[in-house]
């Protein structure tokens, strides 16, 4: 199955393990119940070895499955790994991961589209008013519980906390200024749209606050939740994995409001500028320090790996 395991802190990155949120709230993958759904994702999950030769995109009723050996592949609910034709190229994206998987070489970050594809599918499946209640627990589908959870981050947002002016010779709280404080202007501007009154976000500044907790006003926390059940269950799938990864839910609403069909944005972004707001610290710290091998580049590349994920997910409508 594909599932995610939370570390503590800014080394909090995706890992195939099981979906959690602190020390115990699932969040994707209930881990008192074995998952043994006779399925391809879960069979590479366990096996992590190749079994099959040929990987196909067969097309019927304007839909896509992806195949192993003319066989669909399986999410970790069982449903089938299918796209709407329109999403064409999200299938090749698919169908590429796939192929290039060779014998023993599966690892857990070598199919991130596949992983962030099968749980807005299997998102999709248990949304339905007659879902099984069983399976929503298996995955950790309630909706609601999946918008407090993502709310938290907004409390503890990467890109809300801000460095002393001391530090590194001033240069991360300057870096820090100047990459995050147009994006939390840009931010209050849009979850006004769900608010009464203008949002104000909370900014937890170590100069100011010292060593304590961030909190959002309530308004701030309200819009915030109208705007997560304003999403399809496919960007909610996208935004909880961006959010996850960068531990920012600024970082999530940059990613899906840069989708290509929105005209104008407020929050105009790159990929990579929303992977360095997930990264600043590090980026200074390892610059300071050095690297630490498998560590610091493994992050970098995790992080990139995933955010880069979702927005081919995201945007490929």
């Amino acid at each position: 199955m594909f599932r995610l395991t939370l570390r503590p802190l800014k080394q909090n990155r995706a890992i195939w393990g099981t979906r959690r949120y602190a020390k115990g709230s699932a969040l994707g993958i209930d881990a008192s119940v074995e998952n043994n759904l006779q399925t391809e994702t879960n069979r590479v999950s366990k096996t992590l070895q190749k079994f099959w030769k040929v990987v196909s995109a067969r097309e019927s009723g304007g839909n896509v499955t992806l195949t192993l050996d003319n066989k669909p592949i399986r999410t970790p609910l069982g449903n089938s790994l299918t796209v709407p034709k329109d999403r064409q190229f999200l299938a090749l994206v698919l169908q590429n991961e796939w192929s290039n998987l060779t014998t023993l070489s599966i690892k857990p970050h070598t199919l991130p589209v596949t992983s962030i594809v099968s749980r807005c599918i299997d998102l999709e499946y248990v949304s339905t008013p007659n879902a099984d209640g069983e399976l929503v627990a298996k995955i950790g589908g309630d909706r609601k519980q999946i918008a407090q959870t993502l709310l938290r981050y907004l409390d503890t947002d990467t890109l809300l906390c801000l460095s002393p002016k001391a530090e590194y010779e001033g240069a991360l709280r300057a870096a820090q200024d100047k990459l995050y404080l147009p994006v939390i202007k840009s931010a209050e501007t849009f979850l006004s749209k769900f608010a009464e009154e203008p949002v104000a976000i909370q900014v937890l500044d170590a100069d100011i606050h010292g060593m304590r907790g961030n909190s959002q006003l309530e308004p701030t926390r309200a819009a915030a939740l109208k705007y997560i059940d304003s999403l399809s269950m496919w960007d909610l799938a996208v935004f909880e994995k961006t959010v996850l990864t960068t531990k920012s839910f600024i970082c999530g609403l940059l990613l899906l409001q840069n989708k290509c069909q929105v005209p104008k944005t407020e929050m105009p972004i790159t990929m990579e500028q929303i992977a360095q707001c997930a990264t600043l610290e590090i980026i200074y710290q390892t610059e300071r320090w050095g690297e630490v091998e498998d560590t610091h580049d493994v992050d970098h590349r995790d992080i990139r790996r995933n955010v880069n994920a979702a927005c081919i997910v995201a945007y490929q409508e």
